[in-house]
């Protein structure tokens, strides 16, 4: 991952400038080679950076596809979406990104594709969402794959909307109600067959936790006793 990031640069419109990308790069390492050597050494690199997440609320998307190369070679590409056009640049993002490089005496950096006005996503979220039915989505409310009712998906394609913040507890907390209604080897199985009404189950207790009781990461069911008492 080292090797994708570069000096940052902004993009166009009222809060950017009009000066390209590229040659922005260009006049920042004539003007301190040091930053741009610092950036290209990769040794240690998890160690000497901190990510700035940066998210938005546009309703926007991007859809995937794979294309043939003149090799014969398939290769993933995306084009726009559904929604409003994605941003190539968020300037908060690059404002608070460079008074943290100022806080703690670091480079702001950005990626070698953001020179092209190609931003470079995190992850991505969507793709299984969830519906009533397989016109509407790709698993029903139980996470379960239409037609393949033993297949689940529970991870971040499972997401079906833009949060517009750090998407991991909410796909933690799909998850986690999801494998809560699975049944105990033995048991009947609450849920509905795919096709029926939507129903609301209760949780299944597990009888045989993996984590122990006593441990920190024990199941507690609702409510949970406070950690530590004031006043």
């Amino acid at each position: 991952m080292g090797l994708l990031q570069t000096l940052m640069t902004d993009g166009t419109g009222p809060e950017g400038t009009d000066t390209p990308r590229w040659r922005q790069l260009l006049q920042q390492a004539g003007e301190n080679p040091r930053k741009m050597i610092r950036l290209l050494n990769p040794r240690q690199w998890s160690e000497r950076t901190v990510i700035a997440l940066v998210m938005q609320h546009l309703d926007n998307s991007i859809t995937t596809f794979t294309k043939r190369g003149k090799l014969g070679i398939r290769w993933y590409s995306s084009k726009q979406g559904h929604g409003q056009p994605n941003p190539t640049w968020i300037p908060i993002g690059n404002e608070v990104t460079r008074r943290i490089a100022a806080k703690i005496d670091g480079v702001a950096g950005g990626t070698w594709g953001e020179l092209f006005n190609i931003p470079l996503t995190a992850h991505f979220l969507g793709g299984a969402v969830i519906g009533d039915s397989p016109q509407s989505g790709v698993i029903d409310p139980y996470h379960r794959v239409y037609g393949y009712p033993t297949l689940f998906v529970v991870d971040g394609a499972a997401i079906s909307a833009n949060l517009g913040v750090n998407p991991s507890l909410s796909i933690a907390a799909q998850a986690e109600r999801a494998a809560s209604l699975w049944p105990n080897k033995g048991q009947n199985d609450q849920r509905p067959l795919q096709g029926d009404a939507y129903r609301r189950l209760e949780p299944i207790e597990p009888e045989h936790p993996v984590v122990p009781a006593g441990a920190p990461g024990a199941l507690r069911w609702l409510p949970v006793d406070p950690v530590s008492k004031t006043g």
